[in-house]
């Protein structure tokens, strides 16, 4: 990476890469509570489900006033580490994949959804897989480290959640399912990926940041 004379002269706000990390931590913890959704489902109680639809969407929230916060601070701050632009990018997408995230469990109570495939609980493991190394990512970027070892794995479980995204659809219309189950589920596949393909694609544009600035 070029040296550029205002990181010696002046220094450079490293707070924004605290706050995605934890919009980021928002992301993970909102998937894990998902995965613990999913894996007992079919032995929980109403109000359990619930509880957990609830903290979700309570991490959603929390992501939203913290995207907030990081466009007040970019108006804010003089000299930021990276690109506004670039930073708000990152930003915009981590929320957008909190919200997929909340939206995709929400819709377990709008479409009284008692019972998953277990390709949804690998789903949410893939998503867990992925975000935790978002997170290692944005701590690269925040140390000057290296970045391409983090963008490789993030893609190669992209890969990993296609392959699995065909076999479910696969298996939807194996005849084990009725017509409103494949509908259902079809869309809860559709937007597990699409949160992957987020989180991937912010792998993505990190490297290109990476090749911008040489």
């Amino acid at each position: 990476m070029k040296i550029n004379i205002l990181d010696l002269l002046l220094p450079r706000e490293t707070k924004f890469f605290d706050l995605m990390h934890q919009m980021t931590d928002l992301l993970l913890e909102s998937a894990n509570i998902f995965k613990n959704l999913v894996i007992s489902i079919d032995s929980m109680e109403d109000y359990e489900v619930k509880m957990r639809l609830t903290e979700i969407k309570t991490c959603e929230g929390r992501g939203d006033d913290l995207e907030h916060n990081i466009i007040v601070e970019l108006h804010k701050t003089f000299i930021t580490p990276l690109d506004r632009e670039d930073i708000h990018t990152m930003t915009i997408n981590i929320d957008r994949a909190l919200d997929i995230l909340n939206c995709i469990s929400q819709k377990f109570e709008v479409y009284n959804i008692h019972t998953v495939p277990k390709n949804v609980c690998n789903f949410a493991g893939i998503i867990i897989e992925i975000v935790t190394v978002l997170g290692e990512l944005i701590d690269a970027l925040k140390k000057k480290g290296p970045i391409e070892e983090k963008v490789k794995k993030m893609h190669e479980i992209e890969n990993k959640a296609d392959h699995l995204f065909h076999s479910s659809m696969a298996e939807l219309f194996t005849g084990k399912y009725n017509p409103v189950e494949i509908i259902k589920l079809k869309e809860v596949y559709e937007q597990l990926e699409e949160i992957v393909d987020v989180v991937d694609y912010i792998g993505k544009f990190v490297r290109g940041m990476m090749v911008k600035v040489g």
